[in-house]
């Protein structure tokens, strides 16, 4: 059975898509970082939500793109690849100022352990993304700088808070 084969057309569509997806996710980093101020993880669970189907987009345009019918599709993941560094960029840079606001609260809101869970994780496949060869020195080394800072904020964070992330298991009361 053969693979599915893609028209340009098809990929130009989903490149828009990704580019609307990205616009969106830089307005809802915004509204995360001001929302932080005021102990609230609701727009920046937003923001994760529209990093998230920006990553369902990348990976069926990276489909699309290994089964495109033309041959000639360098313009295509050129543009691509630019999206997917903006978002990388935004991403690490919404986290970091996110987390900065975040760390100068005594108190931390619901929800933070689930935050914090998958934002180490976000923070590491972030920082595994940067070293493909696609990605290496296209967006300077202040990002790795911010990718360090976030992640060193958020462990400040999960410092002041231990009981937040439990993961021995159990559900034993002191």
């Amino acid at each position: 059975m053969s693979k599915r084969q893609y028209t340009r057309a098809e990929v130009k569509e989903l490149l828009g898509a990704l580019e609307r997806q990205c616009r969106e996710a830089s307005k809802l980093a915004q509204l995360a970082e001001h929302e932080a101020s005021k102990h609230s993880f609701g727009a920046y669970r937003d923001f994760r939500d529209k990093v998230g189907e920006f990553q369902a987009l990348v990976i069926l345009i990276e489909q699309r793109l290994r089964n495109l019918i033309d041959a000639r599709s360098d313009d295509l993941r050129d543009q691509f690849e630019k999206l997917d560094t903006v978002m990388l960029a935004l991403l690490v840079r919404a986290s970091m100022r996110f987390f900065f606001v975040l760390s100068a609260n005594p108190i931390l809101p619901m929800g933070a352990r689930e935050i914090f869970v998958a934002e180490l994780r976000s923070l590491h496949d972030a920082a595994e993304k940067l070293k493909r060869p696609t990605y290496v020195g296209k967006l300077g080394p202040e990002l790795d700088r911010d990718l360090e800072t976030a992640s060193l904020i958020l462990e400040e964070i999960i410092d002041k808070a231990p009981s937040l992330l439990n993961f021995r298991g159990g559900g034993g009361g002191e």
